[in-house]
Protein backbone atom coordinates (compact mmCIF):
# COMPACT_ATOMS: atom_id res chain seq x y z
CA UNK A 1 0.00 0.00 0.00
CA UNK A 2 3.11 2.89 0.33
CA UNK A 3 3.28 3.08 -3.37
CA UNK A 4 -0.12 3.16 -3.96
CA UNK A 5 -0.27 5.60 -1.36
CA UNK A 6 2.01 7.85 -3.27
CA UNK A 7 0.23 7.65 -6.21
CA UNK A 8 -2.81 8.69 -4.49
CA UNK A 9 -0.85 11.32 -3.48
CA UNK A 10 0.16 12.21 -6.42
CA UNK A 11 -3.14 12.66 -7.48
CA UNK A 12 -4.15 15.16 -4.66
CA UNK A 13 -1.29 17.22 -5.91
CA UNK A 14 -3.02 17.09 -9.04
CA UNK A 15 -6.45 18.37 -7.77
CA UNK A 16 -4.98 20.51 -5.96
CA UNK A 17 -3.06 22.32 -8.77
CA UNK A 18 -6.08 22.79 -10.66
CA UNK A 19 -8.98 23.87 -8.33
CA UNK A 20 -8.97 26.83 -10.64
CA UNK A 21 -9.59 24.99 -13.30
CA UNK A 22 -11.84 22.35 -14.73
CA UNK A 23 -10.13 18.53 -13.46
CA UNK A 24 -9.82 16.23 -15.63
CA UNK A 25 -11.56 12.78 -14.08
CA UNK A 26 -10.06 10.87 -16.78
CA UNK A 27 -6.43 12.25 -16.57
CA UNK A 28 -6.65 11.51 -12.42
CA UNK A 29 -7.65 7.67 -13.43
CA UNK A 30 -4.52 7.43 -15.54
CA UNK A 31 -2.09 8.32 -12.99
CA UNK A 32 -3.98 5.73 -10.73
CA UNK A 33 -3.89 3.23 -13.49
CA UNK A 34 -7.63 2.57 -13.35
CA UNK A 35 -10.54 2.98 -14.65
CA UNK A 36 -12.50 6.06 -13.42
CA UNK A 37 -15.38 4.09 -11.50
CA UNK A 38 -12.77 2.24 -9.67
CA UNK A 39 -10.75 5.43 -8.91
CA UNK A 40 -14.02 6.67 -7.60
CA UNK A 41 -14.35 3.79 -5.44
CA UNK A 42 -11.42 3.57 -4.12
CA UNK A 43 -11.31 7.50 -2.99
CA UNK A 44 -14.89 6.45 -1.55
CA UNK A 45 -13.42 3.94 0.24
CA UNK A 46 -10.53 5.48 1.86
CA UNK A 47 -12.30 9.12 2.26
CA UNK A 48 -16.23 8.41 2.76
CA UNK A 49 -16.33 10.95 0.47
CA UNK A 50 -16.68 11.15 -3.64
CA UNK A 51 -13.81 12.70 -5.68
CA UNK A 52 -16.34 15.28 -6.30
CA UNK A 53 -17.29 15.99 -2.94
CA UNK A 54 -13.57 16.43 -1.74
CA UNK A 55 -12.96 19.04 -5.05
CA UNK A 56 -16.12 21.06 -3.74
CA UNK A 57 -14.33 21.14 -0.10
CA UNK A 58 -11.15 22.50 -1.17
CA UNK A 59 -12.28 25.24 -3.69
CA UNK A 60 -14.75 26.20 -0.97
CA UNK A 61 -11.95 25.88 1.53
CA UNK A 62 -9.71 28.19 -0.52
CA UNK A 63 -12.46 30.78 -0.91
CA UNK A 64 -13.24 30.99 2.35
CA UNK A 65 -9.63 31.97 2.91
CA UNK A 66 -9.36 33.97 0.00
CA UNK A 67 -12.45 35.91 1.70
CA UNK A 68 -10.90 36.73 4.97
CA UNK A 69 -7.41 37.84 3.68
CA UNK A 70 -7.91 39.28 0.40
CA UNK A 71 -10.12 42.37 -1.29
CA UNK A 72 -11.92 39.91 -3.78
CA UNK A 73 -15.24 39.91 -4.90
CA UNK A 74 -17.55 37.19 -4.40
CA UNK A 75 -18.94 36.96 -7.92
CA UNK A 76 -14.89 36.47 -9.12
CA UNK A 77 -14.60 33.50 -6.66
CA UNK A 78 -17.31 32.12 -8.09
CA UNK A 79 -16.34 31.88 -11.32
CA UNK A 80 -12.46 30.87 -10.23
CA UNK A 81 -13.80 28.04 -7.91
CA UNK A 82 -15.91 27.03 -11.56
CA UNK A 83 -19.33 27.81 -9.93
CA UNK A 84 -21.88 29.12 -12.53
CA UNK A 85 -23.10 31.66 -10.94
CA UNK A 86 -22.60 33.96 -7.53
CA UNK A 87 -26.18 32.32 -6.40
CA UNK A 88 -24.68 28.82 -6.61
CA UNK A 89 -21.30 29.72 -5.06
CA UNK A 90 -23.10 31.21 -2.28
CA UNK A 91 -25.62 28.02 -1.77
CA UNK A 92 -22.72 25.81 -1.50
CA UNK A 93 -20.44 28.05 0.69
CA UNK A 94 -23.44 28.24 3.05
CA UNK A 95 -24.44 24.71 3.01
CA UNK A 96 -20.75 23.87 3.82
CA UNK A 97 -19.77 26.63 6.65
CA UNK A 98 -23.40 27.71 7.84
CA UNK A 99 -22.72 31.58 6.91
CA UNK A 100 -22.96 33.17 3.99
CA UNK A 101 -19.83 34.51 1.75
CA UNK A 102 -21.33 38.68 2.41
CA UNK A 103 -21.14 37.38 6.30
CA UNK A 104 -18.09 35.73 5.73
CA UNK A 105 -15.61 38.82 4.24
CA UNK A 106 -17.52 41.41 6.14
CA UNK A 107 -17.67 40.23 9.75
CA UNK A 108 -15.69 38.81 12.37
CA UNK A 109 -16.53 34.98 12.05
CA UNK A 110 -14.46 31.97 12.97
CA UNK A 111 -12.17 30.06 10.37
CA UNK A 112 -13.34 26.98 8.79
CA UNK A 113 -11.57 24.82 6.48
CA UNK A 114 -11.47 21.30 4.85
CA UNK A 115 -7.57 20.66 4.60
CA UNK A 116 -5.73 18.48 2.04
CA UNK A 117 -6.35 14.66 2.31
CA UNK A 118 -2.77 12.89 2.35
CA UNK A 119 -2.43 9.44 2.12
CA UNK A 120 -0.15 7.22 4.29
CA UNK A 121 0.00 4.12 6.35
CA UNK A 122 -2.55 3.24 8.46
CA UNK A 123 -4.39 6.36 7.61
CA UNK A 124 -7.39 7.12 5.64
CA UNK A 125 -8.77 10.11 7.58
CA UNK A 126 -9.41 13.65 7.32
CA UNK A 127 -9.97 15.43 9.60
CA UNK A 128 -12.14 18.68 9.90
CA UNK A 129 -10.43 21.84 12.00
CA UNK A 130 -12.44 24.57 13.04
CA UNK A 131 -10.12 27.38 13.94
CA UNK A 132 -9.93 31.41 14.63
CA UNK A 133 -7.08 33.58 13.20
CA UNK A 134 -6.54 36.40 16.13
CA UNK A 135 -3.68 39.32 16.73
CA UNK A 136 -3.10 38.56 20.20
CA UNK A 137 -1.17 41.03 21.97
CA UNK A 138 1.89 40.46 24.27
CA UNK A 139 0.76 38.09 27.01
CA UNK A 140 3.12 37.88 30.84
CA UNK A 141 3.16 34.54 32.00
CA UNK A 142 5.32 33.35 35.32
CA UNK A 143 6.44 29.88 34.65
CA UNK A 144 8.65 26.65 35.40
CA UNK A 145 10.42 25.14 32.72
CA UNK A 146 12.99 22.60 31.09
CA UNK A 147 14.89 22.30 28.22
CA UNK A 148 17.12 20.14 26.22
CA UNK A 149 19.23 19.48 23.15
CA UNK A 150 17.04 16.35 21.57
CA UNK A 151 13.45 16.32 21.14
CA UNK A 152 13.40 12.78 23.31
CA UNK A 153 15.14 14.08 26.07
CA UNK A 154 13.18 17.06 26.46
CA UNK A 155 9.70 15.21 26.21
CA UNK A 156 11.43 12.66 29.50
CA UNK A 157 12.32 15.72 30.95
CA UNK A 158 8.85 17.80 30.31
CA UNK A 159 6.89 14.14 32.00
CA UNK A 160 9.28 14.83 34.96
CA UNK A 161 8.64 18.49 35.00
CA UNK A 162 4.61 17.83 35.31
CA UNK A 163 5.61 15.15 38.15
CA UNK A 164 7.55 18.08 39.99
CA UNK A 165 4.60 20.52 39.54
CA UNK A 166 1.56 18.33 40.79
CA UNK A 167 3.55 16.99 43.79
CA UNK A 168 4.47 20.29 44.99
CA UNK A 169 0.64 21.50 44.18
CA UNK A 170 1.53 24.34 41.47
CA UNK A 171 -0.22 22.04 38.80
CA UNK A 172 -3.53 22.81 40.71
CA UNK A 173 -3.00 26.28 41.05
CA UNK A 174 -1.86 27.27 37.25
CA UNK A 175 -5.15 25.19 36.09
CA UNK A 176 -7.13 27.44 38.49
CA UNK A 177 -6.92 29.96 36.13
CA UNK A 178 -5.37 28.55 32.57
CA UNK A 179 -2.47 26.72 32.44
CA UNK A 180 0.20 27.40 29.51
CA UNK A 181 2.28 24.98 27.61
CA UNK A 182 5.03 26.67 25.95
CA UNK A 183 7.60 24.76 23.21
CA UNK A 184 9.96 27.08 21.77
CA UNK A 185 13.84 26.99 20.87
CA UNK A 186 16.84 28.83 20.78
CA UNK A 187 19.73 28.10 18.53
CA UNK A 188 19.99 24.38 19.22
CA UNK A 189 18.46 23.72 22.81
CA UNK A 190 14.43 23.16 22.92
CA UNK A 191 12.54 24.81 25.65
CA UNK A 192 9.21 23.65 27.01
CA UNK A 193 7.47 26.12 29.87
CA UNK A 194 4.41 25.33 32.43
CA UNK A 195 2.88 28.69 34.08
CA UNK A 196 -0.38 30.86 34.23
CA UNK A 197 -0.99 34.40 34.55
CA UNK A 198 -0.37 34.36 38.12
CA UNK A 199 3.06 35.12 39.74
CA UNK A 200 4.01 32.10 42.32
CA UNK A 201 7.24 31.48 44.16
CA UNK A 202 10.01 29.70 42.25
CA UNK A 203 8.36 30.84 38.87
CA UNK A 204 10.21 33.11 36.19
CA UNK A 205 8.71 35.45 33.42
CA UNK A 206 7.98 34.56 30.17
CA UNK A 207 6.75 36.50 27.40
CA UNK A 208 3.99 35.66 24.51
CA UNK A 209 5.69 37.74 21.52
CA UNK A 210 2.57 40.03 19.69
CA UNK A 211 1.43 38.09 16.45
CA UNK A 212 -1.34 36.53 14.39
CA UNK A 213 -1.93 33.44 15.55
CA UNK A 214 -3.85 30.56 14.38
CA UNK A 215 -5.69 29.12 17.62
CA UNK A 216 -7.29 25.10 17.44
CA UNK A 217 -10.36 24.36 19.64
CA UNK A 218 -8.71 20.36 19.89
CA UNK A 219 -12.29 19.25 22.11
CA UNK A 220 -10.26 17.42 25.18
CA UNK A 221 -7.38 17.82 27.27
CA UNK A 222 -6.84 14.55 26.48
CA UNK A 223 -2.52 13.62 25.05
CA UNK A 224 -3.57 11.04 22.38
CA UNK A 225 -6.27 14.30 20.82
CA UNK A 226 -3.62 17.17 21.14
CA UNK A 227 -1.05 14.96 19.43
CA UNK A 228 -3.57 13.95 16.47
CA UNK A 229 -4.43 17.44 16.16
CA UNK A 230 -0.83 18.50 16.11
CA UNK A 231 -0.45 15.89 13.02
CA UNK A 232 -3.58 16.86 11.45
CA UNK A 233 -2.40 20.80 11.88
CA UNK A 234 1.37 20.29 10.44
CA UNK A 235 0.36 17.18 7.60
CA UNK A 236 -3.21 18.64 6.83
CA UNK A 237 -3.65 21.93 7.66
CA UNK A 238 -0.48 24.02 6.86
CA UNK A 239 0.20 22.63 3.52
CA UNK A 240 -3.88 23.66 2.39
CA UNK A 241 -3.31 27.51 3.57
CA UNK A 242 -1.30 30.47 2.56
CA UNK A 243 0.42 30.65 5.78
CA UNK A 244 3.74 29.63 7.36
CA UNK A 245 5.20 29.29 10.62
CA UNK A 246 6.38 32.34 11.82
CA UNK A 247 8.21 31.81 14.84
CA UNK A 248 10.13 28.51 16.62
CA UNK A 249 7.31 28.57 19.32
CA UNK A 250 4.27 27.19 20.03
CA UNK A 251 1.99 26.94 22.88
CA UNK A 252 -1.19 25.29 24.17
CA UNK A 253 -4.06 27.06 26.90
CA UNK A 254 -5.56 24.31 29.25
CA UNK A 255 -9.01 25.36 30.54
CA UNK A 256 -11.08 23.10 32.62
CA UNK A 257 -11.42 20.09 30.47
CA UNK A 258 -10.27 21.68 26.57
CA UNK A 259 -7.30 22.56 24.95
CA UNK A 260 -6.50 25.51 22.56
CA UNK A 261 -3.48 25.17 20.40
CA UNK A 262 -1.95 28.42 19.57
CA UNK A 263 0.07 28.25 16.30
CA UNK A 264 2.24 31.99 15.59
CA UNK A 265 2.01 32.59 11.31
CA UNK A 266 2.21 34.69 8.99
CA UNK A 267 1.27 34.91 5.08
CA UNK A 268 3.88 33.40 2.38
CA UNK A 269 5.10 35.76 -0.01
CA UNK A 270 3.74 35.60 -3.38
Amino acid sequence: MNNYNEILNQIIEEIENNLENEIDYKKLANIAGVSEYSLQRIFIFLTNMSISEYIRKRRLSKAFEELKTKDVKIIDLAIKYQYDSSISFSRAFKNMFGITPSKCKNEETKYQQFPIIRFKDNQNECRELNYEIKEIEPIKLYCVGTKAKTHEDLLFNIRELYKKIKEEGLHQEFNKIGMYGISTSKDDTQFYYIGCKNKYDNTEEFIVPKGKYAIFNVGSREQKDIVKTEETIYTQWLPSTNYIIDEKLNFELYIEDNCYIYIPIKNKQN
